[in-house]
């Protein structure tokens, strides 16, 4: 039995000192931690206690992946440091996954971890495996706290790390043996940590020459990529769009930084990605030369193009393709003094504008094209979700979040669904493409804000791995409404198979056709079938309006892979 199940320690009465949970509660509090995913076990159980006297929200998942995704979520819906406590050993190991995602995606997120009491370690007891060790080299920082007094420090730390500079995932645990001591005020190490550390600030000269690069051009095109959403630059790029005539993009985290409906957003790389080729300079903000923007190849790019690269961390500029101008500063600081450097008479360029416009129109028609042209009997997963954005769009304007998971269920999620908000486009499109995201970045997005709805689109293959967290949303009445493709498999994986081995040798990527709506109604929530086009839009009105956790499934179309994926292949991204 593990210990902390039969050392229990004493309750803190008048006279006691605060217990390491508490001290820990407490600074999470002091730094802005209002909410905390969960699942509970004894390594955790003082700070989970102690969470309830500093008023912070505990909503607790069914599988420690799911709580660390949701941290991960929340940071993405609101751009605060998401946070996770999972205890020590097996559910350090489960909780992983978003640790990992968040750290290679540079999402500030803080994961705490119980672990065995020092004293314990290395002897063969219960749930001991050296867990900063394991997490160290996927993260920004890791810590173990050995000294009871330096809970509340090495807890403001993290916090600050995890969301100073270029953000990132950060790891910290506290033995049991820590966590239930009661260290004296003079044995309470101060924290020391500045509240807010200002960012670099980038060099006039790099300035100038950016300018005077972007002045020059007579296609340029901004591309506004996660960072831009870290350092909250949506007003600074939209005023320099305004000022300079320049187009914008916005891909990954920085979806919604300005709206979809901006006189100068080209919307998402799905659809303005075609502009990047015919431009002769490219402004990225926040953003690496990934496998999302083709390493800074072809097709995305151009050879012949100026490219200005804006990142708050100099080893993210360059990599994969060297930009003209790289400038290291925080990417709010540097729109903004690019933007008051502008020649106010330079021109306009109202006809690159619709030429861009002209590539979206494209773009979308050759969307529609293969949804239009589907005369398959069941249900295309594009008109799926090219149905849903259009009931969002009459229903709630701009006050709605989307969240996507999965395969080729993303990449029509992604070819429909809008912004006009920061935060309200959640999905699987991080470096580690890490699949199952979709429950836990529904219910974070829905705790943040309860006054919005929440609309999930995801494969049932992708749904099948976090399903059980409907049990969560129900349990903690959020009414997120999750719309299942049930294609009975896993779509992308069948069409890889079939391309690289020929018919009839698909290996494990059939699944059964199940009914997720019956399995929504076990675990409580409401349940609803969808067959027919015609009975997919009151099937979202009435989960709308009962305001309940709701799991649509519709039968869709296994036959159907978008063209994107096929591309996507052949291009060699893995």
């Amino acid at each position: 039995m593990p210990d902390v199940l039969t050392e229990r320690p004493r309750i803190a009465g008048v006279d006691s000192h605060p217990h390491g949970g508490q001290l820990l509660a407490a600074a999470l509090k002091r730094n802005g931690v209002s909410t905390l995913f969960t699942l509970p076990g004894g390594h955790i159980l003082l700070l989970l206690d102690a969470c309830g006297d500093e008023s912070i929200r505990v909503i607790d998942t069914r599988h420690e992946g799911a709580a660390t995704l949701a941290a991960e979520g929340w940071a993405l819906a609101t751009g605060e440091v998401g946070a996770a406590a999972v205890t020590a050993g097996p559910g350090f190991a489960n909780g992983l996954i978003g640790l990992l995602d968040a750290g290679c995606w540079s999402v500030p997120l803080l994961m705490l971890a119980g672990r065995t009491g020092t004293t314990r370690q290395g002897r063969g007891a219960v749930m001991d495996i050296d867990q900063r060790a394991i997490a160290a080299p996927g993260v920004k920082w890791a810590a173990s706290c050995t000294q009871p007094g330096r809970i509340a420090r090495d807890a403001t730390e993290a916090l600050q790390r995890a969301r100073s500079g270029c953000p990132g995932a950060v790891y910290l645990d506290v033995p049991w043996d820590v966590m239930r001591a009661e260290p004296a005020p003079l044995d309470v190490v101060p924290d020391g940590v500045p509240d807010h550390v200002e960012p670099p600030a980038a060099s006039p000269a790099a300035i100038g020459a950016a300018v005077a690069a972007l002045q020059a051009a007579e296609r340029p095109i901004i591309l506004a990529g996660s960072g831009a959403f870290w350092s909250g630059a949506g007003d600074e790029i939209a005023q320099l769009a305004e000022t300079a005539s320049i187009p914008v993009i916005t891909a990954s985290a920085a979806r919604g930084v300005i709206g979809d409906s901006h006189p100068w957003s080209l919307g998402s790389l799905v659809h303005g990605g075609l502009t990047i080729p015919n431009a002769d300079c490219v402004l990225m903000l926040g953003s690496a030369f990934n496998a999302n923007v083709m390493y800074g190849n072809a097709p995305l790019f151009g050879t012949e193009q100026t490219i200005i690269q804006v990142d708050t961390a100099p080893e993210r500029i360059g990599g994969n393709r060297a930009p003209a101008i790289g400038i290291v500063g925080d990417v709010r600081s540097v729109v903004s003094d690019m933007r008051r450097a502008w020649r106010k008479d330079a021109d306009s360029r109202e006809d690159w504008l619709k030429q861009a416009r002209g590539y979206v129109a494209a773009s979308l028609q050759f969307w529609d094209q293969q949804v239009d042209t589907h005369d398959g009997a069941v249900l295309h997963p594009g008109a799926v979700t090219r149905e849903i954005a259009a009931f969002a769009r009459e229903r709630f304007g701009g006050d709605v979040t989307f969240v996507a998971d999965g395969g080729d269920a993303l990449a029509w999620a992604l070819a429909y669904f809008y912004t006009e908000k920061p935060g309200r486009m959640l999905t699987t499109t991080t470096s580690l493409g890490t699949l199952g995201v979709g429950m836990p970045f529904a219910i974070a997005a829905q705790a943040a804000r309860p006054e919005e709805p929440v609309l999930l689109f995801v494969g049932d293959g992708s749904f099948g791995l976090t399903a059980m967290e409907i049990d969560t949303a129900v349990r903690h009445d959020l009414p997120v409404i999750v719309v299942v493709s049930n294609n009975a498999g896993w779509g992308d994986v069948r069409h890889e198979q079939d391309q690289f081995f020929g018919e009839g040798r698909r290996v494990a990527s059939e699944l059964q056709p199940t009914r997720y709506d019956r399995l929504g109604q076990a675990l409580g929530a409401r349940g609803e079938h969808v067959e027919r086009f015609d009975e997919l839009r009151p099937a979202l009105q009435r989960a709308v309006d009962s305001k309940r956790c709701t799991v649509i499934d519709v039968t869709t179309d296994p036959a159907v892979l978008s063209e994107l994926l096929k591309m996507v292949a052949t291009v060699g991204l893995m």
